[in-house]
């Protein structure tokens, strides 16, 4: 195991509120210490277990102990397999089944299962065929005694990917899925569609077409079938690192002047429930800045300039010039802009949403999270420099931030 992470430089010596602390207590408050705790003792944290609300009432004590006001907010996440993808699937083969003899019902039914999976897309975080159990974000805010200028929101997440290959993950994952199922849907109703315009031999052809988008229907409800029996990563040792690094950037921005900082924890942040519930009990304004902490404990530290496939989400103009000159005023930073094009960012509904919002995330060399649902996602993989050149940095952008009029 490496040895115990201790934050060094100018940057992260203890600020002028932290002095009055003694050494036991900053000890305490290492954040390896805090690696070992979530990724070593609570370990493998599946969204809406035990695990994952152990993790939660840790993250509460430490951002109390900071001096922030904290507040666990429950909410019902969907957990195991959703069956709204393969009730689609049925149907869409049912559809096309029957295409050839019955055009006309068939049709109707493919024109209701595109419906049907428009509204998954439209609700992403809300399945209608899936069980339902208690899951919280953590949520803490430190406020001035003045108005503030700017709101800043560092998000991380509770619970941890689960342990399946990337090739599944990058299918199925959030919007891709949702995404693909619509378009596989529609594709079915076009082709039966275009049958009433031609001779037999076209809807002969078009009906056999049907079955290729059938096929990907199949397949990846299959694939997400593979993604909800898989057991959580066991460490997700990076993902704790992401918390680490919000806690231990808290306790260092205790001097902001015009901004209003909060800390949130996610949880069921892969299925984006928590995301949701957060953004539907505070609806915030335009003064409010994201920033996204992902995979921190190893690989390349980088800040996404943009996310996605189709379409791409740019991150905030403002933040991104902010972050870059918060990288070039510290040489140990050693940060890099980076397109993600892998598996879908934490933050990206928010960008979609047309929020401020910028994502801080360690990568491989082929740009995927480092170590992202790995069995080596353990303690002792963690880079303490990485993290250290990512808490630099997180506290450097909320700094520059600050400093803006």
């Amino acid at each position: 195991m490496q040895r115990s992470f201790r934050p060094t430089g100018p940057l992260m010596q203890p600020s002028s509120e932290l002095q009055s602390g003694s050494l036991l207590r900053r000890l305490r408050d290492d954040p390896q210490d805090s690696i070992n705790r979530i990724a070593g003792e609570i370990g493998p944290r599946r969204a809406t277990s035990l695990a994952e609300a152990q993790t939660a009432a840790y993250i509460d004590g430490r951002l109390r102990r900071a001096g922030l006001r904290v507040s666990a907010e429950a909410f019902r996440a969907p957990t195991g397999i959703g069956w709204d993808g393969w009730l689609t699937t049925v149907l869409a083969w049912l559809s096309a089944l029957l295409y050839y003899w019955l055009p006309i019902p068939s049709l109707a039914l493919a024109c209701w299962n595109l419906g049907a999976a428009l509204v998954g897309l439209w609700r992403p975080a809300a399945p209608l065929l899936q069980r339902k159990r208690p899951s919280q974000n953590v949520i803490a805010t430190r406020a001035l005694n003045s108005v503030p200028r700017w709101r800043v929101v560092l998000l991380a997440p509770l619970d941890a990917p689960p342990a399946s290959g990337r090739l599944a993950r990058a299918l199925t994952a959030g919007g891709r899925l949702l995404s693909g199922r619509g378009i596989a849907c529609g594709l079915i109703a076009l082709l039966g569609a275009g049958a009433f315009f031609g001779p037999i031999e076209l809807r002969r052809a078009l009906w056999y077409l049907q079955f290729a988008p059938a096929c990907y229907l199949l397949l990846a409800s299959a694939l997400e079938l593979q993604l909800a029996r898989a057991p959580a990563t066991a460490g997700a040792a990076n993902h704790a690192a992401a918390l680490a690094a919000l806690l231990q950037s808290v306790d260092m921005l205790a001097a902001l002047k015009q901004t209003e900082l909060w800390a949130v924890a996610l949880g069921a942040h892969d299925s984006g429930a928590g995301l949701a519930d957060l953004m539907r009990r505070y609806p915030f304004d335009s003064s409010t800045m994201f920033v996204a902490l992902e995979s921190l404990g190893s690989g390349r530290l980088s800040y996404v300039t943009r996310d996605g496939v189709l379409p791409q989400v740019h991150a905030d103009p403002l933040l991104l010039r902010l972050v870059a000159e918060a990288e070039a005023a510290d040489p140990l930073i050693d940060a890099e802009p980076r397109r993600y094009t892998s598996e879908p960012a934490l933050a990206r509904p928010l960008r979609r949403a047309g929020k401020r919002t910028l994502t801080l995330i360690g990568v491989d060399g082929d740009g995927n999270p480092a170590l992202r649902g790995s069995p080596h996602d353990t303690p002792d993989q963690v880079d303490e420099q990485a993290l250290d050149r990512a808490i630099r940095l997180v506290v450097g952008l909320v700094k520059k931030i600050d400093e803006q009029q």
